[in-house]
């Protein structure tokens, strides 16, 4: 057996001799028999982003129109050329229109 094999044993062996495990509320419990693997990062990152979006059903809301805003006469020069912050948040899509836009025209998107 290589090295490589006797490392990648020992990894597998210390995650499968865990004898703690999180319930699906982050509440440690033990466990009686051979422990499966607990991906404790997914569980806090779903806990968090659940948090962060709350109990809403993308899926369920219909997009409502929204007034741009971006002015649709703005330049790259305008928007960009300096680090003030935009006194709005602007969406990621419509960011990247405008950026898809700008590159178009100075031929740097094809």
């Amino acid at each position: 057996m290589d090295n490589s094999a006797v490392q990648s044993q020992g990894s597998i062996s210390s995650i499968s001799t865990s004898n703690q495990t999180l319930d699906p509320n982050g509440n440690a419990a033990s466990a009686n028999g051979p422990s499966e693997f607990v991906n404790h990062g997914l569980i806090h990152w779903n806990q968090t982003r659940q948090r962060w979006v709350g109990n809403k059903k993308s899926e369920n809301q219909p997009q409502q129109a929204r007034e741009p805003k971006l002015n649709c006469n703005a330049t790259y020069e305008s928007l960009l050329g300096s680090n003030k912050l935009f006194p709005q948040p602007v969406p990621l899509c419509e960011m990247i229109d405008f950026l898809v836009d700008v590159w178009e025209q100075e031929g740097l998107y094809d």
